[in-house]
């Protein structure tokens, strides 16, 4: 069983020796793989594979006998209105990354465009015209139809994440899992797939009005990967500090799974028996002393409910 943990990029900030000491937590804990966050270790800068800084990681990386995959940086967004080039620039660089260090998948949170004529004090957005957002919807899917393209040169999967609303003023497909399995499979490219986060679902699920377990669903024609942590599926109030946060059982906390309240035991039963790829968990770091626990959790949970998909 391939059960991993991210690398924290706030908690790394640049700093290699941090990173060096969480693998040897994650050595000592018992995980097989784990999660590289390119914009934590600095290794894209201004669109382009940081050299020095790639050759140091990977001296790192080669002291462990972990498998790697590679999280893109979470402000990356092929969509955006400033300076696109860049940002698909380090798309690609992220994915020349991964090829360096022996990852095959390349997680991104997905695009957004604003929607500043939408704005409301309302919790939710009015809906808007159908015309803009299959214009739109058009327009990622070409988008990522060339990201595609870049990453089957490198032998790259890029694993576009679900994520709850961070905008009153956004457009996008990324906040409802449903969506999101729609560009994708409009891309239709075995280097495209998706990255189910339930932690990403939960707090949308609460707040956009769809299932968990319907999203779940609808991604696993194209689910390549999963991120796995729990909350409780509020919103954050505003609040962004786990220490802000945690006391009110607030946002996206990253708790160890079975602390909050993800319905994981009817979940896991919808696609544990066919899914092949990694269990990877992202975890506050503030928990590693729960690390081993939230191994035994995901074994105990993939053996439970390994017997068949249920539909």
């Amino acid at each position: 069983m391939q059960i991993g943990i991210n690398a924290d990029s706030s908690t790394i900030n640049g700093n290699l020796a941090v990173l060096e000491s969480m693998l040897r937590d994650f050595h000592a804990a018992g995980f097989s793989h784990v999660e590289i966050p390119v914009h934590g270790v600095d290794c894209v800068i201004n669109g382009n594979v940081a050299m020095l800084h790639l050759a140091m990681v990977k001296q790192i990386l080669g002291k462990f006998p972990f498998s790697y995959t590679v999280h893109a940086p979470d402000a990356l967004n092929l969509a955006d209105s400033l300076q696109p080039e860049i940002h698909a620039a380090a798309l690609q660089a992220t994915i020349d990354f991964a090829a360096e260090i022996g990852a095959r998948i390349v997680v991104y949170h997905g695009s957004w465009e604003s929607n500043s004529h939408n704005a409301s004090m309302a919790k939710k957005p009015a809906p808007e015209d159908s015309v803009a957002i299959q214009a739109y919807w058009a327009r990622e899917i070409d988008r990522l139809s060339r990201i595609a393209e870049y990453a089957a040169l490198k032998g790259v999967t890029v694993a576009v994440e679900n994520i709850f609303r961070q905008s009153m003023h956004e457009r996008t497909y990324r906040i409802d899992p449903r969506e999101l399995a729609a560009v994708v499979s409009a891309v239709n490219s075995r280097y495209l797939g998706i990255c189910f986060d339930f932690g990403h679902a939960f707090i949308s699920a609460n707040e956009e009005g769809f299932a968990i377990e319907d999203a779940l669903f609808a991604v696993l024609p194209n689910l390549v990967h999963v991120h796995i942590h729990d909350n409780y599926g509020k919103p954050s109030a505003g609040f962004s500090r786990p220490i802000d946060m945690l006391f009110q059982g607030a946002g996206d906390l990253h708790l160890p799974p079975g602390w909050g309240l993800i319905p994981y035991s009817s979940l896991f039963p919808k696609f544990a028996s066919s899914y092949q790829g990694v269990f990877m968990m992202e975890i506050q770091p503030r928990f590693k002393d729960f690390y081993s626990n939230a191994i035994s959790w995901v074994e105990k949970m993939v053996g439970a409910h390994s017997k068949g998909l249920e539909q």
